[in-house]
């Protein structure tokens, strides 16, 4: 037997026949002592508890594999073999303990050792927590096979076997299996402190908050002091529970009487941190809470360096500072020794995410596959972000974007702003073999993606909104893209965007070159949205901003600048400023060519074109080889008509780029416009070819670009002009052959032109589309078009004014329609307002007021007015007057033939020489249509005033039916309410009068029960009354149909037959008013309802229960209604199950003669009667 001594750590082992020893614990640490201890106790056949003391002392000072041996050699000890009798007690306990230390070096084992860790290795043949859940698991089944072979039962099972395997299921993750072990534990010791430990556990485990939290409360009651702490299980349920000031102030206290204690500092430090992510914490608080939080962490790593949440949370926390290699190692450290599956699934992504950081994409790898084979069910969203970047910086976007939209779907929508963000990146970035329809679909959900980012960042207001965000709102790049996708579709949302992402970046303390090209670029949005103003206000302030910085970036900002700020005022029309900005850049760097090039312009708008073309050949000396600039050198010329420099020049173009798709469409309209233009015999020789090299053009453009909608418009003009037939020579075309062969080419060249129509957005294509419908015929849809055209150009391009003067005076003239002259004329006006020295426009509008004026003399009057009659002869003589003019005019060249001028201004007299016929005709007319509209006026009125006044006779006449009808319905509901008064009052008098009776019958009972014998005698019924009353209850219901039917058959008649001179009795009346009839017939309701009463009151006053053996009948014998209550009577009958005998001769007795009443109304009979009768 061991006994501890007090003073010193010795205690005394007991060996067989009294033989003792002294050990001194302290001195197990020499290893001599310590492998001679196990003999020793062999020797001395110590007991069980000797063998467990020694170990469990190696076992508190670390010496796990001393204590291990030892017990396994007291296993061996106390086993059957030769001589001696196993012991199954011993090797319970002792097989128990072994498990026991198993479970305790799990705790501090590695879960998995990895094979390709980089900085945190780890020994190999170390032992996992799996070896030991194993070596636990045999020793716990060979202890129950030892319990059994003792014969010991369940109920005797020892505590530290049962509670080994609720540690070892609760390890493993298995609560289901641990649960009826506690169960069961607790039936036995209710108050076991580890079990009841165990059973809080499991409460947790399964959400039930609440019962875990009372558990832990009864474990600080029955020890406050135990350890483990049960305030560490107090807080946790609190936090869940949301007390989280109750959950700190837990944590704090177990803190204070444990300050080693390793998981209240990292619960404490994880509160923490946790808090300091909350959005509603101040940023003076969200620091002070993420140092406190850190340094509760690191203080509780240091205590438990196998900590995986402790290293988790450090791993992120030096990732963002910048420490890879030592954040990579506690990720390691973390993947390791990590507790549960979610600390492996995080512990893996940020592993992957700081190996992505770092630039080994090699090594991130393994870990985000595992992240992702741990949860392959869930949506890791660090592990799919990592995936996506290692995706996009292989160059796979393509594989990235499917990688991102296969989380999206999972997400539906609920990913953070992180993933969203780079979800619509990837979606806005062009991949290699994307469609353009598919590159147009996805731009655009990135584009919705994208503002919806852009909405929460622009309604932020407080530091709440901006925590949410999570920093998404600090990069400025996403807005960028999103200006740049909405640039092309909606200035104003690219606008609000730049603005957003200049807010960002701009810091008004220091000067941004990055800042001040973004406000640059937004000016540049200004101008092209058309707020010229607000454009040049930006480019000034951005300027004043660079006037203090030097070197090459800022020079060549503000070069930029000024540049830009020139363009902004010859936007706006200031071409005096924007030539001063233009030069001033040229000052600075003379070699500048974009400024020459709109210096240029400038001069050639003002027509200096010598200037001009000046200006260009110095940019082409300098850059010769620039396709830009010749190609603007290209459009001067052909803007100055000098149409063949332009075509040998443009031809030179193709030796420095043969594939450039504007020089082939500008060599296809030169050679075109030279064929069309062709005048000289020699050019007209050459008109076909022209028109063959212009379609060769166009052709080589379609073929270098399919979309290429320029050269389409081209070859479908050429098409629809007939300038690629070639006709044999001396072949003859009959006007109607020509003319359905040009109707056949414009049809073909609109359906070219109708798919064109999106592609280019100038107007062009408008104006050949109406090209096409007026040489169909069809000036309707041709006006249409030139009208789409002439908005597109607002209005001010003369040719297409023209274009739609010519379409609406076709129209006019095929339809006869003075209006529609009138809009050509408009159109020709407003041409001339813009080119007011263009005699062609001067000759045309008279042409139309001439027309105009010759279409309304040939008109009937009944088809003009007499105001459009003398406009038009105005207008026509203004007409001869510009003919004469223009005859008269000895300028030349001229547009038009003055012989032709003469003779249109000899017609224009001929016509005004009618003028006074047709007015005086046009007059006469008028005066008499004027005179019919008046008769036909004042027809109508009379008509309408017969209508009125029959309306009104009409009207009146319903008024006075419905006054009448309205009567009518007053006095039937006087009537109702008269009669629901009397059914009303005679149910009152019927249940008063069944009261009297039940209390009359009571009496007579208890009087009865008062007898000899205490038995009430049946009385005898006489035959006769017994006839009498079943032929009074035939008579009763004869009379009562009778009766009834005849006084209200006779009142019907009375009231609905047509002899207004006769009442209901048949007597004679006077006609009296409605207010006299209806106050006549109130008095005789009230009459008739006053003379009921009485009845009823005298029918009462007879005793209805006179005692039966006096025999003597009631005076009156019977009972009288009115018709109005024979059916609630009868329904009262029924409700009556057990009447008294002597009641019905009191009610019935007489013969069906007796008891008559004094007037017409029907006998009634007893309502008592018919159970009797039964």
């Amino acid at each position: 037997m061991a006994e501890e001594l007090p003073q010193s750590r010795v205690v005394v082992i007991v060996g067989q026949g009294g033989i003792q020893t002294d050990l001194d614990l302290d001195s197990l640490g020499d290893a001599e002592i310590a492998d001679a201890i196990p003999y020793m106790l062999a020797d001395y056949s110590a007991e069980c508890k000797d063998w467990t003391l020694v170990a469990w002392e190696h076992w508190k000072q670390g010496r796990f594999q001393r204590a291990q041996e030892l017990l396994g050699k007291g296993i061996q000890f106390f086993a059957p073999g030769p001589g001696r009798q196993p012991d199954f007690v011993a090797l319970v306990n002792l097989h128990a303990m072994v498990a026991h230390l198993h479970l305790a070096m799990a705790r501090t084992a590695p879960r998995a050792i990895l094979p390709h860790a980089k900085y945190d290795q780890i020994p190999a043949g170390t032992l996992t927590k799996e070896n030991h859940y194993v070596e636990a698991a045999m020793n716990l089944n060979k202890a129950d096979s030892a319990l059994q072979a003792s014969g010991a039962g369940q109920e005797d099972e020892p505590v530290s076997l049962l509670m080994g395997k609720v540690i070892l299921h609760l390890a493993r993750g298995n609560p289901n299996l641990a649960h009826p072990l506690v169960e069961r534990l607790l039936g036995r010791q209710p108050n076991n402190l580890i079990a009841l430990t165990a059973q809080a556990r499991l409460q947790f485990a399964r959400r039930l908050h609440e019962a875990a939290l009372a558990t832990y409360q009864k474990l600080l009651s029955l020890s406050p002091d135990m350890n483990p702490d049960p305030r560490i299980g107090l807080g946790l349920c609190f936090w869940v529970l949301g007390d989280r000031v109750k959950a700190r102030a837990a944590w704090e206290r177990s803190l204070v009487r444990n300050p080693s204690s390793w998981v209240s500092l990292l619960l404490l430090g994880l509160a923490a941190l946790n808090t300091a992510r909350e959005p509603s914490v101040s940023r003076e608080d969200r620091l002070k809470l993420e140092s406190e939080g850190v340094a509760y962490v690191q203080r509780a790593f240091k205590l438990n360096n196998k900590s995986s949440a402790a290293a988790i949370a450090l791993a992120s926390v030096s990732g963002q500072g910048g420490q890879i290699p030592v954040a990579s190692k506690l990720a390691e450290r973390a993947i390791q020794y990590s507790d549960n599956k979610r600390h492996t699934i995080l512990a893996n992504a940020e592993r992957g995410r700081l190996g992505f950081v770092a630039g080994d994409v090699a090594d991130a790898g393994p870990y985000i596959a595992a992240a992702k084979g741990e949860d392959a069910a869930g949506v890791n969203i660090m592990a799919e972000l990592t995936l996506g970047q290692i995706a996009i910086k292989n160059g796979n976007l393509r594989e990235a974007l499917n990688f991102i939209e296969q989380t999206a779907k999972r997400l539906n929508g609920k990913g953070p702003l992180e993933y969203t963000v780079l979800h619509a990146s990837l979606l806005a970035y062009p991949h290699p073999g994307m469609q353009e329809d598919e590159l147009a679909r996805n731009r655009a959900t990135s584009r919705a993606m994208l503002s919806e980012v852009h909405s929460l960042v622009a309604n932020a207001s407080t530091d709440e909104d901006w925590a949410r965000l999570r920093g998404v709102g600090q990069d400025a790049d996403i807005f960028l893209d999103l200006a740049k996708m909405w640039q092309d579709e909606s200035l104003e949302k690219a606008i609000g965007a730049y603005q957003t992402a200049i807010s960002i970046a701009d810091d008004p303390e220091i000067v941004d070159l990055r800042a001040i090209k973004m406000s640059s670029n937004l000016g540049a949005l200004f101008e092209l949205q058309g707020n010229v103003e607000t454009a040049e206000r930006m480019y000034q302030e951005a300027i004043q901003r660079l006037s203090g910085e030097t070197g090459k970036d800022a020079e060549v900002m503000r070069t930029l600048l000024a540049f830009n700020l020139g363009r902004a005022n010859e936007d706006g029309g200031d071409v005096v400023a924007a030539s001063k900005w233009f030069r001033d850049v040229l000052r600075q760097h003379p070699e500048h060519t974009e400024s020459k090039v709109r210096l240029a312009a400038l001069a050639a708008a003002a027509g200096r074109n010598v200037d001009a073309h000046n200006l260009l050949k110095e940019c082409l000396k300098s850059d010769e080889a620039n396709l830009s600039l010749r190609a603007v050198y290209s459009h001067f010329l052909i803007s100055i008509g000098s149409y063949k420099e332009a075509l040998a020049f443009t031809t030179q173009t193709l030796k420095y780029d043969r594939a450039d798709v504007w020089t082939y469409c500008a060599l296809g309209w030169l050679h075109f416009t030279l064929g069309r233009e062709a005048k000289s015999s020699q050019e007209v020789a050459e008109r076909t070819k022209q028109y063959l090299r212009s379609a060769e053009a166009y052709e080589r453009a379609l073929s270098i670009d399919h979309n290429c909608a320029m050269a389409a418009q081209g070859l479908a003009i050429a098409l629809a002009e007939d300038t690629l037939a070639l006709k044999p020579q001396g072949a003859t075309v009959t006007p109607v052959d020509e003319a359905k062969s040009r109707i056949r080419l414009a049809g073909q060249a609109l359906s070219v032109f109708s798919r064109l129509n999106d592609s280019l957005a100038d107007g062009s294509v408008n104006v050949n589309i109406g090209h096409c419908y007026f040489a169909r015929g069809e000036e309707e849809k041709a006006i249409q078009a030139y009208e789409a055209a002439s908005n597109t150009m607002k209005g001010r391009n003369v040719s297409v004014l023209l274009y739609l003067a010519r379409a609406w005076y076709a129209y006019a003239t095929r339809q006869s329609n003075y209006s529609a002259m009138a809009k050509a004329l408009s159109y020709c006006q407003q041409a001339m307002h813009i080119q007011p020295s263009d005699r062609a426009i001067l000759y045309n509008i008279a042409m139309i007021q001439q027309k105009a004026a010759e279409m309304l003399l040939a008109l009937e009057p009944s088809k003009r007015t007499l105001d459009e009659l003398k406009a038009a002869l105005e207008q026509a003589q203004q007409a001869a007057n510009t003919f004469r003019a223009l005859a008269d005019d000895q300028t030349r060249p001229l547009p038009y033939d003055t012989d032709l001028a003469d003779q249109r201004a000899r017609y224009g007299d001929g016509l005004l020489r009618k003028a006074p016929e047709q007015l005086a005709r046009q007059e006469a007319y008028e005066g008499e249509a004027a005179t019919r509209v008046e008769e036909a006026r004042r027809l109508r009125a009379e008509e309408q005033e017969k209508i009125r006044a029959a309306e009104a006779k009409r009207l009146e006449e319903m008024a006075a039916k419905n006054a009448e009808l309205a009567e009518r319905r007053r006095l039937e509901q006087e009537r109702t309410r008269v009669t629901q008064e009397e059914m009303y009052q005679s149910r009152m008098e019927e249940e008063a009068k069944k009261a009297n009776k039940a209390e009359a019958r009571k009496r007579k009972k208890e009087a009865g029960e008062e007898g000899e014998e205490g038995e009430v005698k049946p009385r005898k019924r006489k035959e006769g009354a017994k006839k009498g009353r079943k032929g009074r209850k035939v008579r009763s219901k004869s009379e009562i149909s009778t009766a009834s039917e005849r006084g209200e058959s006779e009142e019907d008649e009375a009231r609905s037959s047509g002899a207004e001179d006769m009442d209901v009795d048949g007597e004679e009346r006077v006609k009296l008013s409605p207010e006299e009839e209806a106050r006549r017939k109130a008095e005789k309701a009230k009459n008739t309802l006053a003379m009921l009463k009485a009845r009823k009151k005298k029918t009462r006053k007879e005793d209805p229960d006179e005692d039966e053996d006096v025999g003597q009948a009631r005076k009156g014998g019977k009972q009288f209604k009115s018709k109005a209550f024979i059916e609630d009577s009868d329904d009262e009958d029924e409700d009556e199950d057990e009447a008294p005998a002597k009641e019905e001769d009191a009610n019935g007795g007489g013969s069906p003669g007796e008891g008559t009443p004094a007037d017409d109304t029907p006998a009634v009979r007893d309502p008592d009667e018919d159970e009797d009768d039964e």
